[in-house]
């Protein structure tokens, strides 16, 4: 029964991102554009910051701004010792508090592989979640139609459009929303870490194992409070409720189903960070093609290093230096472009879930879409 479920749903996400991707990536574009120039501009300012580290504290390291590129999170910039005469190398693996693998070799390449996901790192790319309001408008809506096609009407496809006005008349009711939604997740996430700030010596005092014991307690705490209000988008955008109420509502729908939830948005998430990886490093891989400075992309991805980007592999590689401005532009827009593609089917997943919960309540969601 439960397969039965798990591939109903999994067809209903492609079926809808197949029929329907031209809207949601319309209804999307406004706000990927803005996200992927802001996450351009962050890169080039986080460089001259990182410069000004390097004047004020890292001029006995020689130190320098490089290039670290990996099929993860495409590129950032790093702080490298430019004394360094030799890459160090090594194997390291661990199984608390996250199971993880990771092994470098004399050139500084370093594959790796890790029990973890995210679905958008922390950069302003984050911007693509006020995206999910009227994406999971739109599907309310193709999902009501569908069930409707008996009906001898004419029913009218959403437009991208149409959409975002919908949207727009909860504006402040969105953006206070998402902030909150962070807030709390990430206030949650840095729990020991504020307490450590406020109480400095806490380090010294509590034993290492306590430490760990309470670092876990807090990454508990936040995949908790990541599944309880995972569906708050379609609460706002598909019922008349308040910010508190919204979050409440959530936390009703998921109560009872938090485990199957967690395990579905583990599942999900595993499957986005591969597809990020295969698709980065096939993009990487054709640039290094062309671009001299990212030829050690094709000595980093051999054929067997780059199969293991299937099963959620990472690879990871410091170039001596900062690429071009056009080369990094580029690399930029693709993993914009990336996360784009995928933020449809986190909001296809959380309306379908939304739906699946509420149902024989729709009514309530008619009176919206």
């Amino acid at each position: 029964m439960l397969d039965n479920q798990r591939t109903r749903r999994a067809g209903k996400i492609v079926t809808l991102y197949r029929n329907h991707g031209g809207l949601f990536w319309r209804i999307m574009m406004p706000v990927s554009i803005i996200a992927i120039i802001l996450d351009i501009a962050l890169f080039f300012f986080s460089i001259s910051r990182f410069e000004q580290d390097i004047n004020d504290s890292f001029n006995r390291l020689d130190g320098t701004v490089t290039a670290n590129v990996n099929t993860l999170s495409a590129i950032h910039p790093t702080i490298t010792s430019v004394r360094a005469d030799t890459k160090s190398s090594g194997v390291n693996w661990q199984f608390y508090l996250i199971p993880s693998f990771y092994s470098t070799d004399d050139k500084g390449i370093t594959w790796r592989w890790e029990l973890n996901f995210r679905s958008f790192e922390y950069s302003l790319l984050i911007l693509l979640l006020l995206t999910f309001c009227p994406l999971s408008l739109a599907v309310a809506r193709i999902s009501r139609d569908s069930q409707a096609t008996d009906i001898a009407q004419d029913l009218t496809s959403p437009t991208a459009r149409e959409m975002w006005r919908q949207t727009g008349r909860k504006a402040l009711m969105v953006l206070g929303a998402l902030v909150l939604f962070v807030l709390i997740l990430e206030v949650v996430a840095s729990l020991y870490g504020l307490v450590s700030l406020l109480i400095p010596s806490l380090n010294r005092i509590l034993p290492f194992e306590l430490t760990l014991f309470l670092i876990t307690v807090s990454n508990v705490l936040h995949i908790y409070f990541l599944v309880t209000l995972s569906l708050y988008n379609p609460c706002l955008i598909l019922e008349n409720n308040s910010i508190i109420g919204i979050f409440r509502r959530s936390h009703a729908l998921v109560s009872g189903a938090r485990l199957r939830f967690f395990g579905i948005y583990l599942l999900t998430g595993w499957i986005a960070s591969v597809i990020t990886s295969v698709l980065l490093g096939i993009a990487l891989f054709a640039f290094s093609m062309f671009i001299s400075d990212l030829a050690p992309i094709r000595e980093a991805l051999p054929p067997l290093k780059f199969l293991s980007l299937f099963i959620g592999g990472d690879i990871e590689i410091v170039l001596p230096q900062l690429l071009s401005v056009p080369t990094t532009v580029a690399i930029l827009i693709v993993k914009g472009l990336i996360a784009t593609f995928l933020v449809p089917i986190w909001a296809i997943l959380t309306t379908q879930l939304y739906l699946e919960r509420i149902d024989g309540q729709t009514d309530a969601v008619k009176e919206v879409v």
